[in-house]
């Protein structure tokens, strides 16, 4: 069975989720290097670097870390990718978050 090729998820995608303070909308630009994703995702709180970042076939997943003062927490991004849109949860200590994506500018 011949392996699916990866997406291509370089460039910068408005990433949107609801949330209980309303609609969170995020800049991210991802960098793709075969199956190695990594990026910047742009907040209130400044840009914060994409880790743990891979794509596989239309699969997508990585994490992003917050800091304020001396607390930290963790999204870990997962989805599914089709053309020039993206969909999936990110995970909080809160629960699932569901998110979607559209590209906004080519890599």
């Amino acid at each position: 069975m011949a392996q699916e090729r990866a997406v291509d998820m370089s460039g910068v995608w408005e990433i949107s989720s609801e949330t209980p303070r309303g609609t969170m909308t995020r800049k991210v630009t991802f960098e793709q290097d075969g199956s190695s994703l990594t990026g910047t995702m742009e907040t209130r709180m400044g840009s914060v670097p994409i880790q743990n970042g891979s794509v596989e076939g239309n699969k997508l997943s990585f994490t992003v870390v917050f800091s304020r003062g001396e607390r930290s927490f963790e999204m870990t991004y997962s989805g599914t990718v089709e053309g020039d849109t993206a969909k999936g949860t990110y995970q909080t200590s809160r629960g699932e978050v569901e998110w979607t994506a559209t590209r906004v500018e080519e890599g």
